[in-house]
C-alpha cells in the first residue's frame, strides 16, 4: 500500500471510529483520483483520494449535491477532508453498465440511463461553466498531439484540414443544456433496484444536448448495432423535448461521437506516454475502426475517414503490436 493510500486508510478508520478496515483498490479511469472500496464487516463505502492540486474537489462536492437534488443517484458524501483530498462516499454498487452489457443486460440499463439523462439535462446551468469552443479545440488537439504526433510519429494529414472545425460546428448546432461529459458504461452503475448510479460527473459543463447520448450509445468501450443505437437515440429525442429537428439532432449526434472518440484515443495514448498506464491501449484500434466507419457517412469526414482506414489504422496496429503491455 502506498503512503497516500495508508494515510487514506488511517483517515477512514478515524472517521468511522473503527479499526481493521479493508481497502480494495477500484479501477481508475483517466483522472488522477484513486478509489477504494471500504468494508467494515457490516457495511461498505467508497474512499476517494483526490489530490487537491490536480482535482477541483469543491466542484465535485457541489455537483454531487446539485444532481442529487434533481433526482439523480450520485454518491452521498459522508465525510471529506478537502485539504488532503480525502472523501468517504456512499457505495453505489459494484456492477457497472459494462458488466451488465457483458451478460446480455442491455436495454434495461439503457432505459434507465436515458431516463436519468433527461433529468440531468434539466438541471439549471446557473453556476455551471459553458462548454467553450476553445475547450473543444483543445480536446481535438489531444488526438493530433498525443496519438498522431507523440505516439505514432505522424504529421497531421491534409485530409484532416477543416475536419475539427466541422465537428465542433456540428456539435454546437443543437440546443445547450447541462452535460455530464463522460456518460458511458464505466461511469454508470446498474443497481439491484433498477436505478442508475452516476459517477465521474465532476467535469460537467453547459453544452450540446447531443453530447451525453452520443457518449452513451457510441461508447468507446462497447459497440452496439445500429438498430439499437437508432432506437434509443429516437426514444431519448422524444423524451428530451429538444428544440431542433430529429434529422439535425441525429447528424449532430454522429459527428459529436466522432469528436468524442478522437479525443478519447488521444487520451488513451497520453495515459500511456505521460503516466505509464497501458490500460487503455487495447481500445485504440477498435475506436479508430468505428470512427472510420461512421466518418464515411458524412461529407465533412469522408476523406479523413479514408485516411484513417488506409494509413492510420495499419500504423497504429504496427506500433501497438510492438508493445508487450497491450491487453
Amino acid at each position: 500500500m502506498s503512503q497516500d493510500a495508508a494515510e487514506l486508510a488511517a483517515w477512514v478508520e478515524q472517521t468511522l471510529g473503527t479499526d481493521g478496515i479493508e481497502l480494495a483498490r477500484l479501477p481508475a479511469e483517466a483522472s488522477t483520483r484513486h478509489f477504494f472500496r471500504v468494508s467494515t464487516g457490516s457495511s461498505t463505502f467508497v474512499a476517494m483520494l483526490s489530490p487537491p492540486d490536480t482535482e477541483d474537489n469543491p466542484r465535485f462536492a457541489h455537483l454531487a449535491g446539485l444532481f442529487r437534488r434533481h433526482g439523480l443517484c450520485t454518491p452521498r458524501i459522508h465525510a471529506a477532508d478537502f485539504d488532503r483530498g480525502m472523501f468517504l462516499l456512499e457505495d453505489l454498487g459494484e456492477r457497472d453498465f459494462a458488466q451488465a452489457y457483458a451478460v446480455g443486460e442491455i436495454d434495461a440499463p439503457l432505459a434507465g440511463a436515458v431516463r436519468d439523462l433527461v433529468k440531468l439535462q434539466s438541471v439549471p446551468g446557473d453556476g455551471i461553466a459553458p462548454y467553450a469552443l476553445t475547450r473543444f479545440r483543445d480536446e481535438l488537439a489531444i488526438f493530433t498531439d498525443w496519438l498522431l504526433g507523440r505516439f505514432l510519429g505522424l504529421d497531421v494529414p491534409r485530409a484532416y484540414a477543416g475536419v475539427g472545425e466541422a465537428l465542433i460546428e456540428a456539435t454546437m448546432s443543437v440546443p445547450q443544456c447541462t452535460v455530464h461529459r463522460d456518460y458511458h458504461c464505466r461511469n454508470l452503475i446498474w443497481r439491484g433496484d433498477g436505478t442508475v448510479g452516476i459517477v465521474d460527473f465532476q467535469d460537467a459543463l453547459y453544452g450540446p444536448a447531443c453530447y451525453d447520448i452520443a457518449s452513451l450509445l457510441r461508447d468507446c468501450y462497447v459497440e452496439f448495432d445500429e438498430v439499437r443505437i437508432a432506437t434509443w437515440r429516437s426514444r431519448f429525442f422524444a423524451l428530451a423535448n429538444i428544440d431542433c429537428t430529429e434529422a439535425a439532432f441525429n447528424r449532430a449526434f454522429d459527428l459529436t461521437a466522432i469528436q468524442r472518440q478522437l479525443k478519447a484515443v488521444g487520451i488513451f495514448a497520453r495515459l500511456y506516454l505521460d503516466r505509464g498506464r497501458a490500460s487503455h491501449l487495447g481500445d485504440i484500434v477498435p475506436v479508430l475502426v468505428r470512427i472510420a466507419r461512421l466518418g464515411r457517412e458524412y461529407p465533412e469526414t469522408a476523406e479523413f475517414s479514408g485516411w484513417i482506414a488506409r494509413d492510420l489504422l495499419p500504423r497504429a496496429a504496427e506500433r501497438l503490436g510492438k508493445l508487450p503491455c497491450v491487453p
